[in-house]
Order: structure tokens, then C-alpha cells, then sequence
């Protein structure tokens, strides 16, 4: 026997047959050994659900159950009969001269390969402890490339799914971060979107593809006046042809092909379209151009369905909104044609910007166009005035209305990733749809809340890194006390300690509560504009609104971190129901 395969003497045959089963002690977790008639069998002795002993369950017909939640496992393979169950670690025996033996290690060796198919099984089957577990193996793996992990989940995704989903949007949030994440909250943030994405194909009707259009090259400006001619009269298979073939055109083009009709519509639903695009285009970025062409057409159903504000009460009435963004969008292509970039934005915009006229605030963003303001720092105005709704949000609004400013913030740091990549006169309208949003939270701040930098924390908050780390997790289990969180933090980023250190911490306080995507989408949006900026006062208020906004909403039941945890213990090899000698727990 090779010395990878070593084995331990269990007992006679004729005492294993008497007692039914034995458990020992294997390389890193106890087997259970069993007797079925003439059959010898040894399996994980930790049902692979939940961890219970199974040599507390009962074996009939070569059937072993599991007597905590009933799950049925075959002694031969170790293969489950209950899917949600997962299969259990199988381990060769021998019988020697009346003896019985048991190798130390399973039978079967689990690669990345391996874990890799088991995943996209577990996401098929919605079975969130086999996702995780299989996330945590590769996740574990040093060597391992995590684009190739979410290369075979947007694959499933692009299959399964009909439309751009928020277990998309979980994704490319984890994405992003993932640079910034210690492994094990990856972890959890990948499994965070895995069972979302599970969850939505279990209900969806898996799309079907089309195919780009066959005749020569096609320029931008004819493709984006198709484009507009389809999302206007709602014609979805117009915009999935027409997009595919604008896949060929080089990524400033594309960038502007898109975004100028997402905002065709004024914050079309309710921002949520532009941040849909936002995140296939980072998306593709993370995963190569080869992942466009089964990421884009998931943009068509939002492309073609959306609402936009237009169609709302409250943007024209009691101020008439639309119609002075309309005038605009016919200014704008004038104005940036005399717009070199040169300009800085006025160091009074953000009071404009939080102002109660949206009239001066789209008056005051267009002259600063016209005096050759570059617009991206403007779209960055725009997302701090966001950040600042979030940061100063009044705790006597009800729980639900941080949605709103939620909506805004995300929607500003879209538009601000947009322009980045394409400033034409088209996306730039983007920005002024997201200031009036921001306007229209403004009764949200109704007493403004006040920000830490206004009030004197120093004295009241540890120095020490780890220990302010641990505090405002501590905080986060605790209802209520959103202020002395945002305290913490802005001591944290005041004494200078690592930012990617604080946004791993706030990423697991995020990803271990039972909430939907939008906090992790404003964790998402906060780190990238504080790469934005350089100035560390911005920084500190922007992360204020983020953890003011999370810890208003924590803490949860935490049942998807439960699972998380579980399939830790197990893969670790920990005792979960076992006594300290290794024997069944009484």
C-alpha cells in the first residue's frame, strides 16, 4: 500500500457485525465503519448536511439514514438519495484474516476540477451547503485563479437566466472587491451570490440567444440610432441584434452605445438600468471580451422595459423637471463641442447639488460645462452628494427609506464609471438625472444627521487597528446604534489605518446578514469613488454614509452565514457534534 494510502485496524469482523458499527479515527476526521449483511462499508462519519454522527442512524437495504433531517445516503458510493444533503467521503476496507481495515483517506480524490463541476451541480440544484462547500475548496486554493471561478458561474448564470439579475449584480460586486477581501470573506461573498443566482434559475425561462447582424461593418452612429429606434418602441429581439453587433466596435464605441440609451429614459427604473450596465461592463472586464457576447444580451429585457421618471408625478410636479432635461440633451452635443477638460468643478458645487431648486442645480452643472469643466470630476460631484444623503440620512425616516438614497448612490457611480470610459454628450446626461435624484432625497435629511467630523470622537475611540476592526463589527451586532458605527469608522480612516482592511470588514458584515443587494452594491460604489478621490475628509464621509446605511439594517437571522460556516467545519475537519476523544457526542 503506497504511503499515501495508509490504514488502521478497526476490529474483527465478527464484533463489527455484532455492534453494526465502529467509528475510528481517520487523518483528519472520524469514520464511521459499518456492517450491512456480508458488506463491509466506512464512510465520513459526519452526515455532510449538518454534522451529525451517522453512526447514530440506521442501515436497512444498504441505505444509511440519517436520523436528524432523514437524509438517505448509499453505503456503496456514499452518494445521497437528498440532493440538499450532499454526498458523503466514501473509504476503502479490506477484511484480513477475520480482520477489518480502513484506509485513512478517502477513496476518492476532489480537485479543483472536481469542485468546479460540483459547484455548477450545486447551483443547478439550488443546494446552498454544496455550493459552499465546493467554494470553499477553491477559494482555499492559493494557486488558484479566481477569474476561472467566475468565468463557470456567469457561464451558468448566462445559460439559466433571461435578464440581468441581482445574483448578477452580487457578483460583480464581489468581483470588484475581491482585490480587497481576505479569502475567507470572498468566500462568503462569492456563496452570497452563488445561492442568489441558484435561487433566480430555479424560476427563470432560460434565455434565447439571437445572433448579430450578418451584413458588413456597421458604424457607431447607425447602430445607436437603431439601438434608440428599438428601446423607444420596446422591440427586444431590435435591441438583442443590434447590441451583438455592436460588440465589434472598440470599447469607448460600445461604452457609448449603451449607456446613451440607458439614460434614453430619465433614471430609467429607478436607476437600477444604468448600474445593470454598469456591471456587464465590469463584468466583461474582470472575464475577457470573450465573456461579452454571453453577458450583453442579458441587458436587452432592462434595455427595452424600462420606465423612466418622465412617466412619474414627483419629476414634474411641483417643479417641472423633464422638460429642462429635454432642453438639455439638445444643448449638450454645443457645449462639450467647445469643452476641452480644462476646467475644475466651482468649490461651492456639493451646496448647489444638495440644494432645494433643481432648476440652479442643472443651470449650475451645465455652466460648468460650458466653462470647460472635464465632466467626469462633475459625475464625481454628483456621487459625493450621494454619499452625503447616505451620511447624513435622518434616523426619524422610516427603515425603508434608505432605499432611495441607496438607489442614488449606486446610479451616480455607474454614471461616474460610464464617463470614465465614453464622455460623449449622451452618457454626460446621465449625470443630471442622477443630481435630480439626488434632489429628490432631499427630505431624507430632514434633520441632517450630524457627520463624526463634526462632533469631537477622538477621546472616546481605541487607537489600535485591529481592535477598532473588532468594535464595529461588535457594533453591527448590535440594533440601532447606527452613530457610534459611523464613529468608528471615521476614527479608523482619520488615524490612517489601511482602507482595504476596512472595507474587508465592512464587506463580511455586509455578506453575513440575510439582506438583498443593495448594501453590498453601496460597498461596491463607496470603494471605487474613494479611489476617486484624494482627500481623505471625502473619503471618511462617504464611508460614513456605507456603514450608516449597514448598520440601520443589522442585524439579521444570519442563516446564510450559518451554512457558510458549516461547510467550514466540515471541510476543516472540525468536530461539530463529536466529543473532544473523537466518540459520538451523547
Amino acid at each position: 500500500m503506497s504511503k499515501s494510502r495508509q490504514e488502521i485496524h478497526v476490529a474483527p469482523v465478527e464484533q463489527l457485525r455484532e455492534q453494526g458499527v465502529i467509528v475510528v479515527r481517520g487523518a483528519h476526521h472520524t469514520i464511521g465503519v459499518f456492517a450491512d449483511g456480508e458488506q463491509v462499508y466506512a464512510v465520513d462519519n459526519r452526515c455532510p448536511h449538518m454534522g451529525f454522527p451517522l453512526d447514530r442512524g440506521t442501515v436497512s437495504n444498504g441505505i444509511l439514514t440519517c436520523h436528524w433531517h432523514q437524509a438517505r445516503f448509499d453505503l456503496g458510493s456514499g452518494c445521497t438519495f437528498d440532493l440538499w444533503a450532499d454526498d458523503v467521503l466514501k473509504f476503502r476496507t479490506r477484511i484480513d484474516n477475520g480482520e477489518v481495515y480502513v484506509e485513512t483517506t478517502p477513496m476518492n480524490e476532489r480537485t479543483e476540477a472536481w469542485y468546479r463541476h460540483r459547484l455548477v451541480q450545486g447551483i443547478e440544484q439550488a443546494v446552498d451547503l454544496v455550493q459552499a462547500k465546493s467554494l470553499l475548496a477553491i477559494t482555499s486554493n492559493e494557486d488558484g485563479d479566481p477569474k476561472v471561478l467566475l468565468r463557470d458561474i456567469v457561464e451558468f448564470a448566462a445559460a439559466n437566466l433571461d435578464r440581468m439579475s441581482e445574483g448578477l449584480i452580487r457578483l460583480g460586486c464581489v468581483a470588484n472587491l475581491y482585490p480587497r477581501l481576505n479569502r475567507d470573506t470572498a468566500y462568503q461573498g462569492l456563496l452570497y451570490a452563488t445561492r442568489q443566482i441558484a435561487n433566480e434559475a430555479t424560476m427563470a425561462v432560460p434565455h434565447r440567444s439571437r445572433d448579430p447582424l450578418a451584413g458588413p461593418r456597421y458604424d457607431e452612429a447607425r447602430l445607436k440610432s437603431w439601438l434608440r429606434q428599438w428601446v423607444q418602441t420596446r422591440h427586444r429581439d431590435g435591441v438583442e441584434r443590434t447590441l451583438l453587433t455592436g460588440l465589434g466596435l472598440p470599447e469607448q464605441e460600445l461604452a457609448d452605445l449603451v449607456f446613451s440609451v440607458a439614460c434614453e429614459r430619465l433614471y430609467a427604473n429607478g436607476g437600477h438600468l444604468f448600474e445593470d450596465c454598469n456591471k456587464v461592463f465590469e463584468l466583461t472586464m474582470h472575464l475577457g471580451e470573450g465573456s461579452a457576447r454571453k453577458l450583453f444580451p442579458l441587458l436587452v429585457d432592462g434595455l427595452a422595459g424600462a420606465r423612466g421618471q418622465e412617466e412619474s408625478t414627483n419629476w414634474h410636479h411641483p417643479v417641472e423637471i423633464v422638460r429642462p432635461l429635454a432642453q438639455l440633451d439638445e444643448e449638450l452635443p454645443g457645449i462639450m463641442a467647445n469643452n476641452d477638460g480644462r476646467g475644475s468643478p466651482a468649490p461651492d458645487l456639493i451646496p448647489v447639488i444638495l440644494g432645494d431648486d433643481p432648476i440652479a442645480i442643472i443651470a449650475t452643472l451645465k455652466n460648468a460645462l460650458e466653462q470647460r469643466v472635464n465632466p467626469l470630476p462633475l459625475a464625481r460631484e454628483v456621487a459625493y452628494a450621494a454619499a452625503l444623503r447616505l451620511a447624513r440620512f435622518a434616523t426619524s425616516n422610516e427603515v425603508t427609506d434608505w432605499f432611495n438614497p441607496q438607489h442614488t448612490f449606486i446610479h451616480a457611480n455607474a454614471v461616474y464609471q460610464a464617463v470614465k470610459r465614453s464622455p460623449t454628450p449622451e452618457v454626460i446626461r446621465a449625470i443630471f438625472q442622477g443630481a435630480m435624484s439626488v434632489y429628490q432625497d432631499r427630505f431624507l435629511n430632514v434633520p441632517p444627521a450630524r457627520l463624526p467630523s463634526e462632533k469631537n470622537i477622538s477621546t472616546d475611540l481605541p487607537a489600535d487597528r485591529t481592535t477598532l476592526l473588532s468594535l464595529l463589527l461588535d457594533q453591527l451586532n448590535q440594533r440601532g446604534d447606527i452613530d457610534h458605527a459611523a464613529n468608528v469608522v471615521a476614527r479608523y480612516i482619520g488615524l490612517g489605518h489601511d482602507f482595504d482592511a476596512l472595507v474587508d470588514t465592512i464587506a463580511l458584515g455586509t455578506l453575513r446578514e440575510d439582506l438583498d443587494f443593495h448594501s453590498l452594491q453601496v460597498l461596491d460604489a463607496a470603494a471605487n469613488q474613494c479611489d476617486a478621490w484624494n482627500d481623505n475628509r471625502v473619503i471618511e464621509n462617504i464611508m460614513v454614509g456605507v456603514i450608516r446605511n449597514l448598520a440601520a439594517h443589522c442585524p439579521t437571522r444570519r442563516a446564510g452565514e450559518q451554512t457558510a460556516r458549516i461547510a467550514a467545519k466540515l471541510q476543516r475537519g472540525e468536530r461539530i457534534f463529536e466529543e473532544a476523544n473523537g466518540q459520538p457526542a451523547a
